[in-house]
């Protein structure tokens, strides 16, 4: 009777752990559509505005959407692999510049001109943001170095205090003893 009864509540205990396992796999994979829907989703929405800015045809634009798929999941990764803003920006920057060499070889002269200055644009902004974030954190280090310069200062206060109140009492001792 018990080792059926053991028998029976160790398969139980079996049928709850996959079943859990089932549970936390799925949120996984809908995490993974969710990036895979947002990748396709900014690349169709950037070869759209690539196709009225820079007169693209039905064939260029399914040669620069693949383009632009290709390296919009690349910089949802990189978006998703929680580093700094600052390298993370960085590192978009670089996978731009392997998309343009990739570009220059669809797109012809004049399209290609008018890409660069959009690219230029938009690395100029990512600049001035990572500028931004230097000056903020530069801002933070002197604050913090301020805080510790006022709490050694505080300190050193204190100990003079102790020195006056020390010395304060031995002059009055002294003068007591006479």
């Amino acid at each position: 009777m018990k080792k059926k009864l053991f028998r029976n509540c160790h398969w139980f205990s079996l049928t709850i752990c996959l079943s859990s396992l089932l549970f936390c796999a799925n949120p996984i994979v809908a995490q993974n559509s969710l990036s895979e829907d947002v990748s396709v989703q900014n690349a169709r929405a950037e070869t759209d505005r690539y196709k009225s800015v820079l007169n693209l045809s039905d064939g260029k634009y399914k040669d620069v959407y693949d383009i632009n798929l290709k390296y919009a999941k690349e910089q949802n990764s990189i978006q998703n692999l929680d580093k700094s803003r600052k390298s993370t920006l960085n590192a978009i920057m670089k996978s731009d510049k392997k998309k343009a060499k990739e570009l220059k070889t669809v797109l012809d002269k004049d399209q290609y001109k008018e890409y660069s200055k959009w690219l230029k644009e938009e690395n100029e902004k990512r600049k001035v943001e990572i500028a931004s974030i230097d000056a903020k954190e530069k801002a933070a280090k002197a604050e913090l170095k301020s805080t510790k310069a006022r709490e050694k200062a505080e300190k050193a206060r204190e100990k003079a205090e102790k020195a006056r109140d020390k010395a304060n009492k031995a002059v009055t001792k002294h003068r007591e003893s006479r």
